[in-house]
């Protein structure tokens, strides 16, 4: 079995450093908004993105490792869920798409969040 990218510390600088750099790119773009009282809608939009990314990059470096179409699979879900996040935090910025900021909206976004938040939770446990 080869050596993957499974230890808590390079997990945890990962994640630190890329949600750092997300929130330092994205939220200069947000301030705006956050002026506006859409600051919890961004908010969940860029801690998506951010987790989203995190866990995308584990999930390539797994599928390297591994090379298993379950992974494959896990990461393009993962690629599939940022994606989408990320089309969201631009219409949301720049809006392309017309769409309203309203609870049932929130609620899915928190959803989606909150699916990420497990697995990310998930990536740390080592039972």
């Amino acid at each position: 079995m080869q050596r993957t990218f499974s230890t808590t510390r390079s997990k945890s600088k990962l994640l630190v450093i890329l949600s750092i750099s997300i929130c330092g790119a994205t939220l200069p773009f947000a301030i705006p908004h956050i002026l506006l009282g859409h600051g919890l809608h961004a908010a969940i939009h860029i801690i998506s993105i951010s987790l989203g990314t995190f866990l995308s990059v584990v999930g390539l470096f797994t599928y390297k490792s591994f090379k298993t179409t379950r992974l494959f699979l896990m990461m393009c879900a993962f690629y599939a869920v940022t994606a989408a996040e990320t089309f969201s935090f631009l219409n949301l910025i720049f809006p392309f798409i017309p769409s309203s900021v309203g609870l049932d909206g929130l609620i899915s976004h928190t959803l989606i969040l909150l699916m990420l938040m497990f697995f990310v939770i998930g990536i740390f446990r080592s039972d």
